[in-house]
């Protein structure tokens, strides 16, 4: 997650490269997933916040047409990352994704996450996907560290939106808001603050 101690006069120079550096935190998000076996369909739309922009912004600093330019540059880095169908910047330090991911967990370790779709480390991303090394596959979204989420928290950067995921395996564990019913269905995520954590544990019962 975002590393908030810079200094306020640092502002959007140090925005180049924030997918690579998972810089990036989600004010809101429409996450749908759909796993069968091993093979998963991931469709995302989100708008991300630096949070760094955010304080410089917050702190009275007024973007210069150099960084808006560093940051509009993302968005060209952004067309070589997997999966991503659309990545914009929105203007004071904020940017709209929209991701679709399909491919296979075809070995244990394997993952895939967003917003840094090129990464294995939960660390980079808020949400990911990945295999086990006793088989099951693992959904979730970190914890956010104690002194990150006191940054956020002072500037009003807070999630929202909801994500939902599909299963055909069998579900071990989860904290869904909402399970599917009798005729099936969803497991179902509201998001409206950084402790709407989500976390989903599924036996693929693959043959």
């Amino acid at each position: 997650m975002a590393k908030l101690s810079l200094a306020r006069n640092a502002a959007a120079a140090i925005a180049v490269g924030v997918l690579l550096t998972g810089c990036l935190v989600p004010e809101t998000i429409d996450a749908n997933i759909v796993l069968e076996g091993y093979e998963y369909d991931m469709r995302v739309e989100t708008r991300l916040a630096d949070p760094r922009v955010v304080k410089a912004l917050a702190g009275g600093h007024l973007l210069t047409e150099q960084e808006e330019g560093r940051m509009r540059a993302e968005e060209v880095k952004a067309a070589r990352m997997p999966g991503f169908e659309s990545f914009t910047y929105a203007g004071e330090g904020r940017f709209d994704l929209v991701v679709n991911l399909t491919g296979e967990l075809d070995a244990s370790g394997s993952a895939i996450g967003i917003p840094n779709t090129r990464a294995k480390s939960q660390a980079d991303n808020f949400l990911s996907i990945r295999r086990m090394d006793d088989g099951t596959i693992e959904v979730s979204t970190p914890a956010i560290p104690d002194r990150a989420r006191a940054d956020l928290d002072q500037l009003a950067v807070v999630p929202s939106g909801t994500v939902t995921v599909s299963v055909s395996g069998t579900v071990i564990e989860t904290n869904a808001d909402e399970t599917p019913g009798f005729l099936g269905g969803a497991y179902r995520w509201n998001i409206s603050s950084w402790d709407d954590r989500v976390f989903l544990k599924v036996d693929p019962a693959v043959d």
